[in-house]
C-alpha cells in the first residue's frame, strides 16, 4: 500500500488501507475466498484489532507509567499506528483524554493522524512537547529518528543482542527510570 502512505491518512483512510493490505496477503497466499466471505472475516478482524483483545501489555509496563507519573514525569507516546491506538490505550486503562491529571499517558500520537511516520514523527512531536528521551525497539525509525530529532534515545532490546552499541539499552521497561534520573 505505498501509494496511500501512513495507513491511508489525507487518501483511502486506514478501514481500507488495511482492508486493502490483507486481501493482498489473501490472494498471495492463493487463498479462494468470495468476496463477501472476506469481509466478513476482515471486518471482525479489524474490529478485534482495534481492542485490547488482540493486545498484550508487557508485565511491568503499569508499574513503570505509575512510577514515571509519580516522578511528574509526562508520558507522550509517539506510534507508527492509525487511530485505534487511542481506543487500545484507553481500553488497558492507560490513556484517558477526558481526565489528563489521571491518565498515566498525556497524548497519543500517531503517523496516521500527523501524517508522518518515525522517524520524521519524532520531530514533528519534539516541536510540541520538551522531549527528554525517547524509548523505543527500532534501531531506524525509534534511536536514528530520536537522535536527529535531538532527543536521548532509549533502545529496548528484549533479548539482549547488543545491537544498539552507542545509545542506552534496556531489556525491559523497568530500565528507563534508571536512564531518567
Amino acid at each position: 500500500m505505498r501509494e496511500h502512505p501512513n495507513f491511508g491518512c489525507g487518501s483511502i483512510g486506514c478501514y481500507q488501507w488495511w482492508k486493502g493490505l490483507v486481501r493482498e496477503l489473501y490472494l498471495s497466499s492463493n487463498i479462494d475466498m468470495k468476496d463477501y466471505q472476506f469481509s466478513f472475516v476482515f471486518d471482525d478482524t479489524f474490529r478485534q484489532f482495534r481492542t485490547s483483545e488482540c493486545w498484550e501489555m508487557f508485565p511491568e509496563t503499569l508499574s513503570v507509567l505509575q512510577e514515571l507519573q509519580a516522578g511528574d514525569v509526562d508520558v507522550v507516546v509517539t506510534s507508527d499506528f492509525d487511530e485505534g491506538l487511542v481506543n487500545i490505550l484507553q481500553q488497558h486503562g492507560l490513556y484517558k483524554p477526558g481526565d489528563i491529571a489521571n491518565s498515566l499517558i498525556k497524548e497519543v500520537i500517531t503517523s496516521y493522524e500527523y501524517g508522518v511516520a518515525k522517524p520524521d514523527l519524532l520531530r514533528t512531536v519534539k516541536e510540541k512537547w520538551d522531549i527528554t528521551a525517547h524509548v523505543g525497539d527500532s534501531l531506524g525509525r525509534d534511536v536514528i529518528g530520536a537522535e536527529k530529532a535531538g532527543v536521548l534515545p532509549i533502545f529496548v532490546d528484549r533479548r539482549n543482542s547488543g545491537v544498539c552499541k552507542d545509545h542506552p539499552s534496556i531489556e525491559t521497561l523497568s530500565g528507563i527510570l534508571e536512564h531518567l534520573n
